[in-house]
């Protein structure tokens, strides 16, 4: 497949020009015209080039495209330099979706997490641009705060790292963001939810959930993210034809 048809499919499906992001989304790095096997993972890092690499892969995709963060220097030398090296050599192209990746509503990783929570996706939250990151699902039948608890630490491989249980006894309507989206718990506050789920939190977040009142449970950062990058391996292959492996190198945070 033409690289120019990848990443029109890519965007069609993620589109990121709707997103307001702080990193490159799209194309990164073009090291051939062609694609024929994909290489997904959640970070840009010289382990999942070496993968790429051991699966004869002409194409990574990622959600962290680590080098390309808004502000970060991009001249070619050190770390940066060698692994666009690596990448050029090995004729691998490099994408990157960040922000359309979390809240795309069919793979992103906040549906789906929300699918594995068995919740019902109600509506978006923490808009960025024109379209939301966040989503929240909701319960038929309300869960009491333990078996919400089980349900959780049932939704993530490692379980969960952090519950600050601090709000209401029975738990409905609850707001998923990935990663770093604890920013969002006033909002989520604000249209009702009963509980928040999310990635890495700061130290100032178990002292908001208590003063509030509020249910939140933290998964970590990468484990969170997981979802949208295996995801996107499986639709490449069902609807393209193309060979695509997600790779998980697992990082605690």
């Amino acid at each position: 497949m033409r690289l120019s048809e990848f990443s029109d499919w890519l965007n069609g499906l993620l589109e990121p020009q709707l997103f307001k992001d702080y990193c490159v989304d799209g194309l990164c790095v073009e090291a051939s015209g062609e694609v024929t096997r994909v290489v997904t993972g959640v970070s840009f890092r010289d382990r999942l080039i070496d993968a790429a690499i051991e699966e004869h892969a002409d194409c990574i995709f990622v959600h962290h495209p680590n080098g390309f963060w808004n502000g970060e220097n991009r001249v070619l030398v050190g770390k940066f330099g060698e692994r666009m090296r690596r990448l050029m050599q090995h004729g691998i192209s490099l994408y990157g979706y960040h922000l359309p990746l979390d809240g795309q509503p069919e793979f992103g990783n906040n549906v789906l997490i929300a699918r594995a929570l068995g919740l019902d996706v109600a509506e978006g939250f923490m808009v960025e641009g024109e379209r939301p990151v966040g989503w929240i699902g909701t319960y038929k039948d309300a869960l009491s705060r333990e078996d919400f608890l089980k349900r959780a630490n049932g939704a993530f491989e490692h379980g969960i790292q952090n519950a600050l249980m601090y709000g209401k006894e029975q738990i409905r309507r609850v707001a998923i963001c990935s990663g770093s989206g604890a920013s969002g718990i006033q909002e989520a506050i604000s249209l009702g939810c009963d509980a928040f789920v999310t990635g890495d939190i700061k130290e100032s977040v178990p002292i908001l959930c208590e003063e509030l009142g509020f249910n939140l449970v933290s998964a970590g950062h990468h484990r969170t993210e997981v979802f949208g990058v295996r995801a996107i391996a499986e639709k490449i292959e069902k609807e393209l034809g193309l060979t695509a492996k997600f790779i998980d190198i697992d990082n605690p945070i």
